[in-house]
């Protein structure tokens, strides 16, 4: 597998792979940007384009089984997908993030250049971020196995009917309607998949994959369901703070946009007469008051500042009671959020790489990362003639690393997984594991 830019995303998609075991390859032009690479990941690293022939020899691009190109230049990225097309690649991956070339004018051109699947960032962050508008309070939500299913991430508040039970006495008093399961506990630091004698903690970063319709019933549980989000501010005007302001606008919302840059904020008010448009610095406190960042029901802040977007949030959240969401590039800058108090955090890395992890596993219908985490949420269709393919559950006797979460029937019956559970060909199984474990949990559905 070769990657082609070591930004956010590349960097996290090689550090991922590379935990797994793939024979991964690098290109990077900035030679400080490879070192460092090299220095800090167990992968192969070349300092180059992915424009040149050469360099994509000397990558393997002849063995490869996927190439992503994922840099910031786009032009890069289609060169690159066209490249590795002529030597017979079967899969490319293209990062592209100009709405021109996503948009109907360039589908001829991505068709041309072979671009199995395209991505975008911001594009991605953005409905992160309105995932969890449209369910405050949990501070991850990630739709699976086409929205039948949601994995949801929350604190578990102290006045927690759960907080002191064991995980298998919650099973025990829900059992007549088990709707959720608990597939990840962050503690200190530390995160586990855990089992039936764990200890619920108040403080608990938990994720839990419950059904569609349990959804609000499961955050209301664990003690951190927001309310509805009427009123927003959007502090950022760029790719992921427009589209944000624009749906959340659209969906009938209040929206407050600040923005900095003078003729960025006038176009944008050009466009969206509905909502308010504010031209100033996310982080002028005066400013933030002024336009009332007290009162409004969540705070977004989506500029390419990390620094700007913590304190700017921080500030919202001591000021009033709004669910509080900063977009980070630095994962350095993680221990701050907490800290600070700040409800959610998001990165483009995640955003993407999911969808670049699901091509190049292959069988895998999602997959759900998290940042301070090698815990994955991954789907798995039970082929015929599989382990899976009529076990019991409590027989299959997955690693200890692998937890089998729920199945979606064919029909769309949904099932939280128990002891009893049956697995049939043609169910899809949604599955907790560890990154070096998604190879032995695939082949437990595999033929």
């Amino acid at each position: 597998m070769i990657i082609v830019g070591a930004g956010e995303v590349g960097w996290y998609l090689a550090e991922r792979l590379g935990a797994e075991g793939h024979d991964v390859v690098v290109v990077e032009q900035d030679e400080a940007t490879a070192d460092a690479l090299g220095q800090d990941l167990d992968v192969q690293v070349l300092v180059g384009s992915g424009t040149h022939p050469s360099v994509l020899a000397e990558a393997g691009v002849d063995r490869a089984s996927l190439v992503a190109g994922v840099t910031q230049d786009d032009e890069v990225n289609l060169i690159t997908s066209l490249l590795a097309k002529e030597h017979g690649v079967p899969r490319t991956v293209v990062r592209v993030q100009t709405d021109e070339l996503r948009g109907p004018e360039g589908r001829t051109l991505l068709e041309r250049v072979g671009a199995d699947v395209v991505i975008d960032p911001d594009a991605d962050t953005a409905e992160e971020i309105l995932e969890l508008l449209h369910l405050s309070g949990a501070d991850e939500v990630y739709p699976m196995v086409g929205g039948e299913l949601v994995v949801l991430g929350a604190v578990l508040k102290a006045d927690s009917v759960l907080v002191g039970q064991r995980l298998r006495s919650v099973r025990a008093a829900s059992d007549a309607d088990w709707q959720f399961l608990f597939g990840a506990i962050t503690r200190e630091g530390h995160t586990i998949i855990p089992h039936g004698d764990e200890v619920l903690e108040a403080g608990d970063h938990v994720r839990v994959l419950t059904t569609r319709a349990a959804r609000r019933r499961t955050l209301g549980l664990l003690g951190a369901m927001g309310r509805r989000v009427r009123r927003i501010m959007v502090l950022g005007g760029g790719a992921v703070g427009a589209r944000v302001a624009n749906t959340m606008s659209a969906e009938g919302a209040e929206v407050v946009l600040v923005e900095r840059d003078g003729a960025l904020a006038e176009d944008l008010a050009a466009a969206a007469p509905k909502m308010r448009v504010i031209q100033g610095d996310i982080t002028d406190i005066e400013l933030l008051v002024e336009e009332s960042v007290a009162t409004m029901d969540a705070v977004v802040a989506t500029t390419g500042e990390d620094t700007a977007n913590v304190l700017a949030c921080a500030f919202a959240g001591a000021e009033g009671s709004g669910f509080t969401i900063a977009v980070l590039h630095r994962l350095a800058l993680l221990p701050l959020v907490t800290r600070f108090g700040i409800d959610a955090t998001l990165s483009p890395r995640t955003a993407s790489a999911n969808t670049v992890l699901r091509e190049m596993r292959g069988g895998t219908g999602s997959v759900t990362t998290f940042l301070e985490s090698d815990v994955e949420v991954n789907e798995f269709v039970v082929e015929p003639g599989s382990s899976a393919d009529g076990a019991v559950v409590a027989d299959l006797r997955p690693p200890r690393g692998v937890l089998l979460g729920a199945v979606v029937r064919p029909d769309g019956d949904v099932e939280i997984v128990h002891g009893p559970t049956e697995l049939a060909a043609g169910d899809t199984v949604a599955v907790f594991a560890r990154a070096g474990d998604v190879g032995k949990a695939r082949q437990l559905f595999l033929a």
